[in-house]
């Protein structure tokens, strides 16, 4: 009788574990929230403390290159993490993005090059700085130096 009691103790404690440890592993464990992973143009430069908006002009940027646009695509590589690809007007870039549960973000590795870029290309330099971001439907925006500064991206429709 005793046996029984310890074998059915065992069972109890075994399927325990095993729903614990299989609800460690769910989907909803991904905090790359829905809707980042596209396609994203980048609509101003942001000083958050003076509250200047940098604008694209057809003088910062040259519209006969990606229509002047600076597009970013995010996609998902894992749970919490993925590339980060795109057009800075006039040269490619590639590189990688993380992303925490507390909509912080970093981006790192990327690569690009830089030879013939307007002012609107070379202000995108300041996304490796990112350190947090805020999305909200067809908007995203990226912040940097301690949220003094950010990005402000528009969902592209394709």
């Amino acid at each position: 009788m005793d046996s029984m009691k310890y074998l059915l103790k065992f069972l109890q404690i075994f399927v325990s574990f095993i729903i614990i440890l299989s609800s460690g592993c769910n989907e909803d464990d991904n905090i790359i929230p829905y809707g980042l992973t596209t396609t994203w143009k980048v609509i101003s430069f942001d000083d958050n403390i003076t509250m200047i908006k940098i604008y694209k002009t057809d003088t910062n940027t040259w519209p006969q290159f990606n229509d002047g646009d600076i597009t970013v695509s995010f996609t998902k590589s894992g749970p919490s993490s993925g590339e980060i690809s795109g057009r800075n007007v006039t040269n490619g870039f590639s590189g990688q993005y993380e992303i925490s549960p507390v909509n912080k973000i970093v981006i790192q590795k990327l690569l690009w090059t830089t030879i013939g870029e307007p002012t609107w290309g070379q202000l995108f330099h300041s996304i490796e700085s990112a350190e947090s971001y805020k999305l909200d439907r067809d908007n995203l925006v990226i912040y940097y130096n301690q949220n003094k500064n950010s990005i402000t991206f528009e969902k592209v429709n394709n």
